[in-house]
């Protein structure tokens, strides 16, 4: 497999609240992703990512390397979320200074064969190949829930004045449901996790075509897709990793 992964702070923000982590190749052929977009008064969402993304890695590190197959890791990364979400808020509830903190989370382990999600927030999972794009999460948004009910249109949502309300995030309630997806994948196709920094500005079609312009150059698609949002409007931080199986 090829991968990469690359976080930017945009043309706006002045910190980058966003965190990723993706591993080396384990000897069983897995790997662990993770990207996280934080939220919070003044280093309260910085806090709340990486918090999250290091408590995670942490329980999962020793269960991956020892896995024997994908699925009877379920259970370990939605328990892993969940302790991220438990210490996350109560880091909130012991400091003033990070009350109300929280961040999104997209966490995968992937082998040869499989593709493990845990994810909550409109931080976004992708499948893309040379036919096609598809959408492996559903956002935990406001505008996502009025689109869903058909209150508002796909055209209505692109620009619509509350979307970056979520529903659900990791770190704001004491509990909080983590959506859990197993799915299979096979060669040349390439998983991508974002934050809605990329998908704000830039488009599903052109993330299609940016993906397939050199699928087996995981770095240049990364460094284009950041490029292309940030030469939209670049208003949030920017964060991608990209596993291609080939």
């Amino acid at each position: 497999m090829l991968t990469a992964l690359g976080s930017d702070v945009g043309k706006v923000r002045e910190i980058n609240e966003d965190h990723v982590y993706l591993s080396e190749q384990y000897p069983n052929g897995s790997y662990i992703a993770i990207l996280a977009d934080g939220m919070g008064g003044h280093l309260a969402g910085e806090i709340a990512s990486k918090t999250a993304v290091e408590i995670i890695y942490q329980e999962l590190h020793p269960f991956v390397a020892n896995a024997r197959n994908i699925n009877e890791l379920k259970y370990v990364l939605e328990e892993a979320i969940e302790k991220a979400n438990s210490v996350v808020y109560q880091k909130s509830m012991k400091d003033e200074r990070y009350r109300g903190m929280g961040t999104t989370i997209v966490a995968a382990i992937v082998n040869e064969d499989e593709i493990l999600l845990g994810h909550i927030g409109d931080s976004r999972a992708y499948l893309i190949d040379s036919e096609k794009i598809q959408q492996l999460t559903s956002d935990h948004s406001l505008v996502n829930e009025l689109l869903k009910s058909g209150q508002i249109s796909e055209k209505d949502a692109i620009n619509h004045p509350r979307k970056n309300i979520l529903t659900r995030a990791l770190g704001t309630d004491e509990y909080v449901k983590v959506d859990m997806n197993l799915l299979p994948w096979k060669k040349g196709q390439t998983l991508l996790l974002c934050s809605d920094g990329l998908t704000n500005e830039v488009s599903d079609q052109k993330i299609f075509e940016l993906v397939n312009l050199t699928p087996e150059n995981p770095n240049h698609v990364v460094e284009r897709l950041i490029f292309q949002a940030n030469q939209a409007e670049g208003k949030d931080n920017i964060s991608v990793i990209l596993i291609h199986h080939g």
